[in-house]
């Protein structure tokens, strides 16, 4: 028996060995052993050659780093068993004058180093590193991602040392294809331009660093494992390891509201489609409809599509429908082409138009006021520029990154004449209506500005909280209700009836806190308010509406169901119990 345990442990300890049975021995030629092992800390026993050299190499770079930039590797001796260094490490330097060794001027500039190497004053040993880690870097982003440097023709200068910086690019890399491994739709074309990835064009190491984060930005796809590339001959295939996922969706939302008019409560409701990528080329479609209050309805249609012909150039249309009880309805059409820069992010230039039209006209206004009411018919021509710019962890239910949006339009607005005022007879005046125009300016300029930002701020694993800010800014001569702002809603300022604050301009902020219980289900708390015109005679110029409350989301297997509670006040009302919202969703992924 205990020779059985002698063999078997005699065994194991070969086993042991034998995994790391290679070794790395580093000599130095002005330097004891001691200086190595208690200076630097680095392995002696490897599985095979490789490692061992890859040690080596680390241990160098490190003694680089360490202010020792006169040192150098004299020889490497390897056999079966071993891997000999013969290392000189020279004198520690604390600052250095950098020069020129071979480095093209016009690499040092779009580096960033051109001053530190070229204009002959000290520097810290620290900056050297951080000089040539620079131009390394803008190396790899330009087709040369094997190059490497060094410094050498070390002199003596002014109680100093200068040397010079030599580069050697080697091979240039260019783009090959991109190869997708996995069971998806999406297209080659959409994802080389989405990523960056030209073919034809210089490798770019930050571009493939990028490309985790942005497919996990996706609506569509998602990946099995993580991208690889391959180098050969001067070129670099990248893999792709994708596979489909639910994206598209169908959702509602049911409002239950506080009732008015002797409606003890009003319901309201909206509900949306979404469909991404169905061709694989990252195009959208969205069509929502909403019922927001009694005889009051909204239609909202948008297509993007985002690369034609396979260039970063796409369609951003969007056409809106609002029909405001029986006062009045509005038509929006904003059409447009968007450049598409890498990822999400896009510049859009637009036609904005819009037509107002008036369907019940307040004659007994114009007759006791003599004046135009606060609705007329309206049309507007503006020219619009839009800018939207996206990080996020995760475009579902993100914990951490930011959103951003700003726009800005001008343009002509026109206003009409409505025949119900025209042919309404003054019998003061003794003549119609139509004269109230004569004191309007039918034809006027106007201008909008806007700008909306998201931030989440991840505090933990399952902690963030996401602030928000979006603001508007209309001008006009004269601003009629029916081209004000509407806020109010669960989309906007939550807490009030959907759309029932109108205003020519705005800023409204969200702190809302979430804790996650998965990767799309939450409870939150948010906090919302909101600076807008105060219309009342007397009163204003402004009013501060805010609202607080709590929701939560949960996934289930048949969809994402969500429930929010809030109460907001305005202008003199009281916080009650009675006047509170309460909003269900339904969202389902397919």
């Amino acid at each position: 028996m205990r020779f059985t345990s002698t063999i078997f442990l005699l065994f194991l300890l070969k086993f042991c060995f034998s995994q790391n049975s290679y070794s790395l021995q580093v000599v130095g030629a002005d330097k004891p052993k001691d200086f190595f092992t208690k200076k630097f800390s680095y392995k002696n026993h490897f599985k095979d050659s490789l490692q061992a050299n890859a040690e080596a190499k680390d241990l160098f770079n490190k003694i680089c780093s360490f202010g020792y930039l006169a040192s150098s590797i004299d020889s490497t001796v390897s056999d079966s068993a071993q891997t000999v260094i013969y290392i000189y490490v020279g004198d520690k330097f604390e600052d250095i004058v950098l020069q020129n060794g071979n480095v093209d001027p016009s690499l040092l500039a779009s580096a960033g180093v051109k001053s530190s190497v070229l204009n002959g004053k000290k520097i810290p040993i620290g900056d050297a590193e951080v000089v040539k880690a620079k131009i390394i870097q803008q190396c790899e982003n330009t087709g040369y991602p094997f190059a490497s440097i060094r410094l050498d023709s070390f002199i003596a200068f002014q109680n100093s040392y200068s040397a010079k910086i030599y580069l050697q690019k080697n091979e240039l890399i260019v783009y090959d294809s991109i190869q997708i491994l996995g069971k998806t739709k999406t297209k080659k074309m959409f994802l080389r331009n989405y990523l960056g990835i030209k073919v034809g064009k210089p490798y770019n190491e930050s571009n493939v660093r990028k490309i985790q984060q942005r497919i996990n930005e996706l609506q569509f796809a998602e990946s099995i494992q993580p991208r690889t590339v391959a180098f050969q001959n001067g070129k670099a295939k990248v893999n792709l390891y994708l596979k489909d996922k639910k994206s598209s969706q169908f959702d509602f939302l049911l409002g239950l509201l506080p009732g008015s008019s002797g409606q003890k409560l009003l319901i309201t409701g909206e509900a949306r489609i979404h469909l991404f990528s169905l061709f694989g080329v990252g195009e959208e479609f969205y069509l929502q409809w909403k019922k927001l209050q009694p005889k009051t309805q909204e239609l909202d249609v948008r297509l993007v599509y985002p690369y034609l012909i396979g260039l970063p150039l796409g369609i951003n249309a969007q056409f809106k429908l609002y029909k405001r009880d029986t006062s009045y309805v509005d038509i929006d059409g904003d059409y447009g082409v968007q450049y598409q820069f890498v990822g999400s992010n896009y510049l859009k230039a637009s036609l904005r138009q819009k037509i107002s039209i008036i369907t019940n006209v307040d004659t007994a206004y114009i007759r006791q006021t003599r004046s135009l009411p606060k609705n007329l018919d309206i049309s507007t021509n503006e020219f619009a520029l839009e800018y939207f710019l996206q990080k996020l962890n995760y475009r579902f239910n993100p914990v951490d990154g930011y959103v951003l949006k700003v726009s800005g339009s001008a343009g002509v607005k026109k206003i009409k004449r409505n025949n119900n005022i025209v042919g309404l007879y003054d019998e003061v005046a003794q003549k119609s209506f139509d004269y109230l125009y004569d004191n309007a300016r039918l034809k006027t300029f106007q201008f909008s500005i806007a700008l909306a930002f998201d931030k989440y701020w991840k505090l933990a694993s399952r902690h963030t909280i996401k602030t928000s800010f979006e603001g508007k800014y209309f001008y006009s001569r004269n601003i009629y209700d029916n081209e004000k702002y509407r806020l109010g809603g669960v989309n906007t300022l939550r807490g009030f009836d959907d759309q029932s604050i109108f205003t020519p301009y705005y800023a409204m902020a969200n702190v809302e806190y979430r804790f996650l219980l998965s990767k799309n289900s939450y409870f939150s708390t948010f906090f919302n308010a909101a600076v807008v015109e105060d219309a009342r005679v007397g009163k204003g110029p402004v009013d501060f509406p805010f609202g607080f409350g709590a929701g939560a989301a949960i996934e289930t297997k048949v969809g994402i169901f969500g429930i929010t509670y809030a109460m907001g006040k305005q202008l003199d009302n009281k916080l009650t119990i009675k006047s509170a919202k309460i909003h269900i969703g339904y969202v389902n992924y397919f």
